[in-house]
Formats: structure tokens, C-alpha cells, sequence
């Protein structure tokens, strides 16, 4: 089994915003560790994604720190915002980019974007929740 932990993340909102999620799932090998959604209220897409990472780097330093983490999110301005290749324009993301901004870099974490259709169980996890808790 491999010793490094794999973080799938996303978030949404109906509307733009409007009734939001977000969601993770950490797995290590193929083994999943922990799964978590949460109704978030009204936000936009960025915003709802952007805690999704958060709230999951916030689970992997109080339980798995000690692992290479794998971030892996189909939010690619999520991603390129956090890489420095795309500056955070929107007043709004600024606390959740920096709050992210150092959780990965407290990990180490590499960050990497991937198709919605590769982050299935995360997004189905969101929709879930959203249409549940946001109608």
C-alpha cells in the first residue's frame, strides 16, 4: 500500500451564486480514509471549491501529517490560482486562497487539476448535499 494520501475535492453552487456545497474525499492506496460534504449556504462556485480544499487539508493536518498529500481538484482556476500561474482577481476568494495557500504549503501538499469525470465520488458528493440541504 502506498504511503501517500490522495485528496479529491470540489465544491458547487446552484446558481452564481446561490445554494452551495463542498465536498472531499481522502484515500491512501485504495483504501478511503474519510468522506465529508457539507451545505455551505449561498456562495459561488470558486467559493465553494475553495473550502472544499480547505476544510480537507484542515482534516489531513490534524489526522495525516505526516504523509505526501496529493490534492487533486477539477477546479482548474482553483489550481492555477494557487500556483501562482492566475492571480485571485475576486475580493471574495482572498481569505479562502491564502487560508489554502498555507495549508498546502504547510503540507507540501502538490496540487494537480484533474476532469470532473475523474472527480466523481467528490462531485457526487456535492450534489448530494447541495440539492438536500439547498433544494
Amino acid at each position: 500500500m502506498s504511503d501517500d494520501i490522495i485528496v479529491r475535492t470540489d465544491g458547487g453552487a446552484q446558481g452564481n451564486p446561490g445554494p452551495a456545497a463542498s465536498a472531499f474525499v481522502v484515500e491512501n492506496g485504495e483504501r478511503i480514509i474519510c468522506m465529508h460534504a457539507e451545505y455551505i449556504g449561498l456562495a459561488t462556485n470558486n467559493q465553494a471549491e475553495y473550502t472544499a480544499l480547505v476544510m480537507a487539508l484542515k482534516y489531513v493536518q490534524t489526522n495525516l501529517s505526516k504523509k505526501k498529500i496529493k490534492v487533486f481538484a477539477d477546479s482548474q482556476l482553483m489550481i492555477k490560482q494557487l500556483k501562482g500561474e492566475y492571480k485571485v482577481k475576486s475580493p471574495s476568494l482572498v481569505p479562502l486562497w491564502s487560508k489554502a495557500h498555507e495549508l498546502v504549503d504547510k503540507l507540501n501538499a502538490s496540487l494537480e487539476w484533474v476532469e470532473r469525470d475523474k472527480n466523481r465520488l467528490a462531485d457526487s458528493l456535492v450534489e448530494m448535499i447541495r440539492r438536500v440541504k439547498g433544494g
